[in-house]
């Protein structure tokens, strides 16, 4: 298994809950649950941190932004029903500064994301056996369709390929061409 096939292995099953992102809004709101009913002495941000973390990495980064400012703020709503020693204006600004931290994580792991898959995608491309036909040397695809070397290559990078000879099939083919002509 390569780099790329953990991102995009159509059959491990919780990538593909993971990767819904109904699974970090059923985890979001299962850990509000637990914290309404856990109360307000006792703070488990980590729980609030993973579904951002999961919707950031495995779904678009506007769900993980979404549930970075939705939870703190429903967790702001719970001052209602809980006897808060402390006064709303310190409940908003912790309520704040949960949804800047919480945003920036989203924003670093929907990023750091990104370029992981983008990595496992050109690593993806580097890796591996070629089936190439040893007389004319195009390459087999995943489908199965016969390309030239620079067709292929090209599709699946950014190299582009210019045209030229190498000294040895200049003597081999051209014989009769001098090079100082």
């Amino acid at each position: 298994m390569n780099a790329a096939d953990t991102f995009n292995t159509p059959g491990a099953w919780y990538i593909r809950v993971l990767r819904n992102p109904m699974a970090s809004i059923i985890l979001a709101i299962l850990c509000l649950v637990l914290d309404f009913f856990i109360g307000p002495f006792i703070i488990f941000p980590i729980t609030f941190m993973l579904p951002v973390i999961i919707s950031a990495w495995f779904c678009r980064s506007y769900y993980a932004y979404s549930l970075a400012v939705i939870q703190p703020l429903i967790r702001l709503g719970f001052q209602f029903y809980w006897p808060f020693p402390w006064n709303v204006t310190d409940s908003i600004i912790n309520t704040v500064i949960r949804i800047i931290v919480f945003a920036l994580f989203a924003y670093f792991v929907s990023r750091t994301a990104r370029q992981t898959r983008e990595l496992a995608k050109r690593v993806n491309l580097l890796e591996g056996i070629l089936p190439i036909c040893s007389l004319c040397k195009k390459i087999r695809d995943e489908h199965g369709d016969w390309q030239s070397v620079e067709v292929y290559v090209s599709n699946r990078s950014e190299v582009s390929f210019s045209q030229s000879l190498c000294p040895d099939c200049l003597k081999r083919d051209y014989k009769n061409v001098q090079s100082g002509d």
